[in-house]
């Protein structure tokens, strides 16, 4: 497993509780989010960074998802992911070569989608699960275009177990 894996893997392992499953949600999203952005500012360019600039728009949707999610649990979220947060997940994508960031972004993808997967068998507020495959639906849509981009084949298999 990979350190961006790893480390995404072991946030939702560590939850407890359905409020931190979702606070894990959360700061992948936002991770995610700080993610596109900076693959947009960097090595992305043209359509790729067009691309990137939707998707971060998309996974900052999904964070308010999170969020509204955690409010109607009443739990405040009191700490967003930062500049901070990305370096140390994903070190280096501005500086990152086309694929490699395209790579990475991929790669965080795939880890949320697993992420979530996880929170679904344990989250036990069941109305929650609605919103949690929705956004993990979202994220399995930019996992396949991440990989067409990169030429990966199957393109399809997100959708049918995250990796």
């Amino acid at each position: 497993m990979s350190s961006i894996a790893a480390q995404v893997a072991e946030r939702f392992a560590a939850a407890r509780t359905d409020a931190g499953l979702l606070k894990a949600g959360l700061y992948v999203e936002e991770v995610a989010a700080l993610a596109y952005d900076a693959a947009a500012d960097g090595p992305l360019t043209g359509e790729d960074r067009a691309q990137a600039l939707r998707f971060a728009g998309h996974e900052r949707e999904h964070a308010d998802v999170f969020e509204t999610m955690l409010f109607a649990l009443t739990v405040p979220v009191r700490e967003h992911a930062t500049e901070a947060d990305l370096q140390e997940l994903i070190p280096g994508l501005r500086r990152a070569r086309r694929e490699e960031a395209l790579a990475q972004l991929a790669e965080l993808e795939g880890a949320a989608i697993a992420g979530y997967q996880q929170l679904g068998r344990r989250l036990r507020a069941l109305d929650a699960l609605r919103s949690v495959a929705t956004v993990m639906a979202g994220g399995a849509q930019h996992l396949v275009v991440l990989r067409s981009a990169l030429r990966d084949e199957p393109v399809t298999r997100p959708f049918e177990s995250g990796r």
